[in-house]
């Protein structure tokens, strides 16, 4: 019995550090927490100070169910109106001895713009005044003869000759008148020049109508031509984009249709008139004809000579089928984000949230969103590149 109980005991203390060693094994380490996944652009906001907001001048625009405005595109070429621009020439010949005005200054019509200093003129206005002297004597001279011929005391050959005198003087007059006009002096100018009968050689360049100098080309002290060119003032207010629609394409173009017009040195601003009128004569070279459209200019940003892309909204012309109504933005809010498509919607105190955008029909001016936006959500449009730009900037700094 007591051997048995010592054969326990040694085996019992034998066995005891395995179980203490088990005992003391470390535990099993916790899986590692996953990474939390990387916001989407969904996700990302890009927020603008006050002052870059201010300066980004953004515009904003809803996206609207309506028909997709389809579009006839031409180029355009912009255009004083031909009522609009003068060039005011020297008329005669002589030197130009003073500038009134400075280039871009608005004038009046019939301001003085510069002078000329003409010897032609000169002797214009001599010859005037001396036909002018001419005829008033003769004229004297035929009032006396009549009354002398009422009275018996001459004869009347003495009195045909007088009037035939006056006539003469008479029509001498005019046309040193009208030498005076031609030459650009108005009636009260002449009036002046008879009352005084003092004349110089001084001629004055007037401006024909109300308007800008929008060019000079003279120089003081430089001899001019009577054709020579000094000034051109026009009315920028309004100019004419004269647009290259080809023949196969004038039959969805009306007159009063609405046309926005954009220029590349402009950026995103858009110019909107109305379809003026239609040329009657094709271009036997490119076959097209001319089409006209006012268009309002008001703060001068467009400038005679520019190229710009013409759409001529052809949906509004009458017996047009509208297309289906579709989920309409306007397309300078559509920005390209590598390969994906993206339009920037305000969230209010200078912040912006851009959204991957799929899309599906487009014009020139609009395009159809097929997903990622819901009716009546804010898009901005005008500076929608300078919040592209923001969202570039904030990617390339995550790569770093």
């Amino acid at each position: 019995m007591k051997r048995l109980s010592w054969m326990w005991l040694t085996t019992l203390l034998l066995s005891a550090p395995a179980c203490t060693k088990r005992d003391e094994a470390p535990p099993t380490p916790p899986a590692a927490a996953e990474p939390e996944p990387r916001p989407t652009e969904h996700d990302e906001v890009i927020t603008l100070a006050p002052e870059a907001l201010k300066n980004a001048k953004l515009e904003r625009a809803r996206a609207e169910h309506r028909p997709l405005r389809r579009g006839l595109n031409a180029t355009a070429r912009l255009a004083f109106l031909p009522k609009s621009v003068a060039q005011v020439a020297a008329r005669v010949p002589g030197r130009l001895v003073s500038l009134e005005v400075n280039l871009g200054q608005k004038v009046k019509k019939g301001e003085v713009l510069g002078y000329l200093e003409s010897p032609e003129l000169g002797q214009a206005r001599a010859d005037y005044l001396s036909s002018a002297t001419k005829s008033r004597v003769a004229e004297e001279n035929f009032r006396r003869e009549q009354e002398l011929l009422r009275k018996g005391i001459s004869s009347e050959r003495e009195a045909l000759q007088a009037e035939a005198e006056f006539s003469t003087a008479r029509a001498d007059m005019n046309a040193a008148e009208g030498r005076l006009h031609a030459l650009g002096l108005n009636d009260a100018e002449i009036r002046a020049l008879k009352a005084d009968e003092h004349y110089s050689s001084r001629f004055p360049a007037r401006s024909p109508l109300d308007g800008t100098v929008v060019e000079m080309t003279g120089a003081v002290g430089a001899s001019v031509e009577a054709s020579t060119p000094l000034f051109t003032v026009a009315d920028p207010s309004r100019l004419w984009g004269v647009l290259d629609v080809f023949e196969s394409q004038l039959s969805s173009v009306r007159t009063g249709q609405r046309v926005v017009l954009t220029v590349a040195a402009l950026g995103e601003r858009r110019f909107e008139g109305r379809v003026d009128s239609i040329g009657d004569i094709v271009d036997e070279k490119t076959r097209t004809v001319p089409v006209r459209v006012t268009v309002s200019n008001e703060d001068g940003a467009l400038k005679s000579g520019m190229f710009a892309q013409a759409e001529v909204l052809t949906t509004e012309a009458a017996g047009t089928e509208p297309s289906p109504a579709r989920l309409v933005i306007p397309r300078e809010a559509v920005q390209e984000q590598g390969d994906a498509r993206v339009v920037f919607v305000p969230l209010g105190e200078g912040r912006f949230r851009p959204v991957p955008v799929k899309l599906g029909a487009r014009t020139a001016q609009e395009v159809e969103v097929l997903s990622g936006l819901d009716a009546g959500t804010e898009v901005i449009t005008q500076g929608a590149f300078i919040l592209k730009s923001e969202l570039s900037k904030e990617s390339l700094g995550e790569s770093d």
